[in-house]
């Protein structure tokens, strides 16, 4: 089972000891010491806090992932410990890594900073007072140790939808890290009404969210209603999108999109832009669904959704079994009876 905290650490090696002359016996382990700096001298020109966010955009109810760390800039070890906590003298048996006490080790013992337009003093009402002794911590000259964990379980208010700024002052405030934004959203899926059933597309939001919104733009304008797919070619693809019907149209404000390229592979029910035959820059209405999987289009086209469920990639298989002439145009019209929004249903995942 994953741990509920990822602990993460990258050591450096730090001079404990001096080289001794011939002849000395006094054991390596007694050799002195490097001073530590501590929080009390100048413990602000010697560490760095940064926080990450492996996520900017984040759907609403899943888990919101920061990462905590902190870099030793200096030639010396560091010697790190909660302001205002008791000092244990055992060693920390957590594993390597940033304990969560230190995560929470600004003034009166909060951890983030955590603004919002409809919330913003969240971070101000979550302390963590220490209820045990916590081991300081030394960190070896130009080392680096972190956490990471879901910090929407200590400040809940993140399940909802907003754009959060989140900023770090660990050690009582004698540092302040950079400030990561994160948007979380109430992601959308798209569903697809034909003659042969209903389809749902999935938003991959996270791999190209340009393609994202331009698609529930035209959705939501209804640009797609009464289209069709005017090409179908027997297990490679669908193609529609075209407001002319047959290839030659784009949006009706010439909007075009740069490619988001992305590592989501082109198979049976991935959903991509349409691109004219030698321009990057030239995605517009036009999609296609892949029938079969298709590895040379991976990186050359942008992936911006996926049909989701076995009932949809059902219709999907009875869609792509329609008769074509020559030119691989369906007989009988493949028509989008219409397109609709809807929330999307998103399954929480426990790690990340």
């Amino acid at each position: 089972m994953t741990s509920l905290f990822t602990l993460f650490a990258t050591l450096g090696l730090a001079l404990v000891g001096q080289t001794l002359p011939a002849g000395d016996t006094t054991p390596v382990d007694d050799a002195p010491l490097l001073p530590a700096i501590t929080p009390e001298s100048i413990l602000p020109n010697a560490i760095r806090a940064e926080l990450r966010t492996p996520r900017v955009m984040v759907p609403v109810g899943s888990p919101v992932f920061v990462e905590f760390t902190i870099i030793n800039i200096s030639d010396v070890p560091v010697k790190l410990s909660v302001p205002g906590a008791l000092v244990g003298r055992e060693r920390y048996d957590g594993g390597i890594g940033l304990p969560l006490e230190h995560v929470f080790s600004a003034a009166q013992f909060r951890g983030l900073d955590v603004v919002s337009e409809t919330n913003p003093a969240m971070g101000e009402r979550v302390t963590r007072k220490p209820e045990y002794p916590i081991p300081a911590i030394t960190l070896s000259p130009y080392a680096t140790i972190g956490l990471r964990f879901d910090v929407a379980r200590f400040y809940p208010g993140l399940h909802q939808a907003g754009i959060y700024q989140l900023t770090w002052r660990p050690y009582g405030g004698v540092v302040t890290s950079n400030t990561v934004q994160i948007h979380v959203v109430q992601y959308k899926q798209v569903v697809m009404e034909t003659e042969f059933g209903n389809v749902t597309l999935q938003l991959l939001y996270d791999k190209a969210p340009h393609h994202v919104a331009n698609f529930l733009d035209l959705v939501d304008r209804r640009f797609y209603n009464g289209k069709s797919f005017h090409l179908a070619f027997e297990n490679q693809f669908l193609l529609g999108g075209c407001p002319n019907n047959d290839g030659t149209g784009r949006r009706p404000d010439g909007l075009t999109l740069p490619p988001e390229f992305n590592d989501t592979p082109f198979q049976f029910g991935t959903v991509g832009m349409a691109l004219i035959e030698g321009d990057q820059q030239s995605g517009s209405s036009q999609f296609f669904i892949c029938l079969s999987r298709q590895p040379n289009w991976d990186g050359r086209y942008t992936a911006f959704a996926q049909i989701a469920g076995p009932q949809s990639l059902a219709v999907l298989r009875k869609m792509a079994q329609v008769e074509v002439d020559a030119e691989r145009h369906p007989k009988k019209p493949l028509l989008i009876k219409n397109m609709s929004i809807q929330d999307a249903v998103i399954v929480p995942r426990v790690s990340q």
